[in-house]
């Protein structure tokens, strides 16, 4: 039965390989051109220029490295596209592997990552050169290992390798520190240890994740950059540092902020297709069944029925689901909180929560399953993902991803563009 899985599994990835290569983005916009740009540079220096995702760029720097050492090639652009599209195919595969040795249900596995794979975040940033769906896809593995763990028992071997996995996520997206209490609030559930060596190996473990991270950033800042401590100036290493950060730059900068219209805007767009730089309210229940609102107008529905069960069934799932529930805190409520008040307006930063939101929306769905008819609750459940799967392909692949799989486009590229016109003529695409 596991060979006849890991059949199913890899010949699933291999279809969704050769769709997804076939419709693979062509859209060029400031942030996948600076990335890939500056992996081109070949010059480490230039891979580590943005602190906030040290190991995105240069771990594409190997990977093109070795690109060229093995197919010698100026399509930069669409390996690294094709890097991304790998990374999203082998979290899927992983995830649907898990899935089912944590809940029995293969075929619901493979129907929850469909849904997970067509949601709009998702999809996009797996066929676009931009940091969301690594760090996304990592944080994912690192909650589902960490449940999996869990049930095991949580041994050392468990924990060096959540500790390393947590420690990757930072590396591919600083803002992922934020999570730091899924693993230690999974040894605290953990029965086979007293409560003083608890405290302990929290202790040991956050304290080894901290030193990790701040030895990476002071090594990377200043042995790798030289930057010093000397004039606060552009060598300074808190410019580079907390560059994203910066007042008047980028990411929290100056300007009246409407934080229930980020929230809007970034979850509505990881969904169904996004508007792009128009902010406007497409839920309008007021006209329910117009061709412009009803799809964004059952998306919501379904979100606000799903919540609106969990509450209401809250004490089943939390007894079945409870250690589930303990760790996804760590993982969820910040991700909402950390993303709307820093750029929820951008469905980049949503990728993680939309995962997040599925796993937890079958936790609600499968505790309100009825235990006399195992069979119709299954056979329920797997037609609501089948259709909900099947509305959010048809949707995101008519609007977004076969549009954008036609080009090449450009998006806000001023000031690069005779470089990024460069990275758009791809030879591959010519043949």
């Amino acid at each position: 039965m596991k060979k006849i899985r890991f059949l199913i599994i890899s010949l699933i990835l291999v279809f969704l390989f050769l769709f997804h290569l076939r419709f693979l983005s062509r859209n060029f916009d400031w942030d996948s051109c600076v990335y890939a740009l500056n992996i081109q540079k070949n010059r480490i220096e230039s891979a580590f220029f943005n602190p906030h995702h040290l190991g995105f760029e240069s771990s594409g720097l190997l990977y093109w490295k070795w690109i060229q050492s093995i197919y010698p090639t100026t399509d930069i652009m669409f390996f690294l596209r094709l890097r991304i599209l790998v990374s999203s195919l082998i979290f899927l595969g992983i995830f649907i592997w898990i899935f089912q040795k944590l809940y029995k249900d293969f075929f619901l596995a493979i129907l929850l990552a469909m849904c997970i794979q067509f949601s709009q975040a998702f999809w996009f940033y797996s066929l676009h050169n931009d940091t969301p769906l690594i760090h996304s896809c990592l944080m994912a593995l690192l909650f589902l290992f960490t449940v999996y763990f869990l049930r095991g028992g949580l041994k050392h071997w468990h924990l060096i390798l959540l500790w390393c996995l947590q420690l990757f996520s930072i590396y591919f997206h600083q803002s992922n520190v934020i999570h730091f209490g899924i693993v230690p609030s999974a040894i605290l559930l953990n029965q086979n240890r007293s409560f003083g060596k608890k405290l302990r190996t929290i202790f040991i473990y956050l304290t080894l994740l901290g030193v990790a991270t701040i030895v990476s950033y002071l090594f990377v800042g200043f042995v790798i950059l030289k930057r010093g401590l000397g004039p606060i100036d552009e060598k300074h290493f808190s410019f580079w540092m907390f560059l994203y950060a910066a007042i008047n730059r980028w990411g929290m900068s100056e300007g009246e902020k409407n934080y229930f219209h980020y929230f809007y805007r970034g979850i509505g767009d990881a969904f169904l297709v996004f508007q792009n730089v128009t902010p406007k309210f497409r839920v309008d229940f007021s006209n329910f069944f117009s061709k412009n609102h009803i799809l964004y107008n059952l998306n919501a529905l379904f979100w606000m029925f799903t919540m609106t069960m969990g509450l209401i069934n809250f004490r089943k799932l939390w007894k079945t689901y409870r250690s589930e529930l303990i760790i996804m805190a760590f993982w969820l409520p910040p991700s909402i909180c950390f993303y709307t008040w820093w750029e929820g307006y951008f469905f980049e930063f949503w990728v993680g929560t939309v995962i997040a939101l599925w796993i937890l929306n079958f936790y609600i769905f499968q505790s309100m399953t009825l235990s006399s008819f195992p069979v119709f609750s299954k056979s329920l459940l797997h037609t609501i993902y089948i259709t909900v799967g099947g509305l959010f392909f048809l949707t995101n692949f008519a609007f977004s991803t076969l549009p954008r799989s036609i080009g090449p486009k450009f998006g806000y590229i001023e000031g690069i563009q005779g470089p990024v016109l460069k990275l758009a003529d791809e030879s591959i695409y010519q043949r």
